[in-house]
């Protein structure tokens, strides 16, 4: 038998073998395709719907996987990384082609590629940049305030955090296009199996190809603020007392770009649509923006973006799932996020509930670096544009979709009255 043929042959058994036990266990089986557009906000529909059949469910999407959806049980596993192991986090792919890091690297390594990364994501460094961050908030703004109208996405939501990521990182401005086509390319490829999966991986091998050029000028012309400057300072730096590799330094670059410029950019698409459709939530915000930091945490819990996975690293009968090492599992973020067990009428947004637990920013020793930056970056959204646009509705109302795996408004056109 072809070696191809054999190992397909094998993971089709396998995945039957996986199906079997989730019948036996009396998991509910479902066929959740994370990756297929939807009309607005289905996918957190969806999510409340399974949740109420039961806090797990098997989805035969793929290979298939697991899917945890309640709150207690997310957090659970963020907790066990010896259980649920970060070295593949799409549920469909247990055997990545790569290694995004830290985030595909479980603890205690995962701790020493962590420390850089948080480097550039401290609170004292966004603290000491918020000036720049609110400037360049107001220019983008300001850039098509007066034509009463705009693509919101294209127009602002890619733009300034990309602005903001970009001036911490000391990356050019000009590269801006190409970075976020990249970017995409990779999250829509994400979980997608033929043409779409080498577009996501030629992508990712052009991004190498182009922080191997940083870190060959980085080694070769350090800048004057060379203590200052990241890419200078991960050239630099020491893991387990060696030097960084390269493959190291070209993997945590990759991971840094996917999360400065798209993660807020999705978050703010489904904000700015609740504001759009909501006025009284929308008006609330511009008459006491003293609320503005509670409302962040609130949108953050009510439409979380994010869908990752774990990968089972031993057997394990997991509250009634039995599991095997190898078996992959959605940790359903925003599921988990509007769990009933831990709000009341967690569907519904309002903007002065006491949000004391959310997993926007994931769990664990795997919780993500950048919070405290992306919340910065959703408050001063907030406050600059209510300021010169205190009014605006949704035209695009007809064909609003959403798509996976990171979940995301892929259109979204807001006028007012210049």
């Amino acid at each position: 038998m072809h070696a191809t043929t054999r190992g397909q042959y094998d993971e089709a058994a396998e995945a039957a073998e996986r199906l079997e036990r989730a019948k036996a266990a009396g998991c509910p089986v479902v066929h959740f395709d994370y990756t297929n557009p939807k009309p607005a906000l289905s996918y957190f529909e969806e999510f409340d719907k399974l949740r109420h059949q039961g806090p797990t469910a098997y989805s035969t999407y793929g290979p298939g996987f697991w899917m945890l959806l309640t709150s207690d049980l997310v957090g659970e596993a963020y907790q066990t990384p010896e259980i649920f192991s970060s070295s593949a986090t799409i549920p469909t792919v247990p055997h990545p082609d790569w290694t995004w890091i830290p985030t595909m690297i479980d603890p205690p390594l995962h701790s020493e590629y962590r420390r850089f990364v948080s480097i550039a994501f401290s609170p004292r460094f966004v603290k000491a940049i918020e000036d720049s961050i609110r400037q360049d908030c107001i220019d983008t703004i300001e850039s098509f305030v007066a034509d009463g109208q705009c693509d919101f996405l294209e127009q602002f939501a890619k733009v300034f955090p990309t602005k903001v990521f970009l001036r911490i990182l000391g990356l050019p401005l000009e590269h801006t296009d190409m970075f976020m086509g990249w970017v995409e390319t990779i999250f829509e490829g994400l979980g997608h199996f033929g043409e779409q999966a080498e577009d996501q991986l030629q992508a990712q091998r052009d991004i190498h190809t182009y922080f191997a050029g940083v870190l060959k000028d980085r080694r070769e012309n350090p800048p004057a603020n060379a203590e200052d400057d990241f890419f200078t300072i991960l050239a630099n730096a020491r893991i387990e007392g060696r030097p960084i590799r390269d493959d190291e330094f070209l993997n945590m670059s990759e991971v840094m770009l996917l999360a400065g410029l798209d993660t807020v950019k999705s978050q703010l698409s489904y904000i700015f649509y609740w504001l759009a459709t909501h006025d009284s939530d929308r008006e609330w915000i511009t008459r006491e923006p003293e609320i503005i930091p509670n409302a962040v945490e609130e949108f953050l819990r009510a439409h979380n973006i994010v869908m990752t996975a774990r990968q089972v690293a031993e057997d394990v009968d997991f509250h009634g799932c039995p599991m095997k090492k190898g078996d992959m599992v959605m940790v359903a973020n925003p599921s988990a996020s509007r769990d009933e067990a831990v709000y009341d009428d967690p569907t519904e947004i309002r903007l002065d509930r006491q949000v004391n637990r959310h997993f926007s920013f994931a769990g664990g020793p795997h919780r993500c670096a950048g919070a405290h930056l992306a919340r910065t970056e959703l408050a001063i959204t907030l406050e600059e544009w209510h300021k010169r646009i205190p009014n605006y509705r949704v035209t695009n109302t007809e064909g609003l979709v959403e798509s996976g795996p990171q979940v995301g408004i892929e259109k979204l056109q807001l006028a007012w009255e210049a």
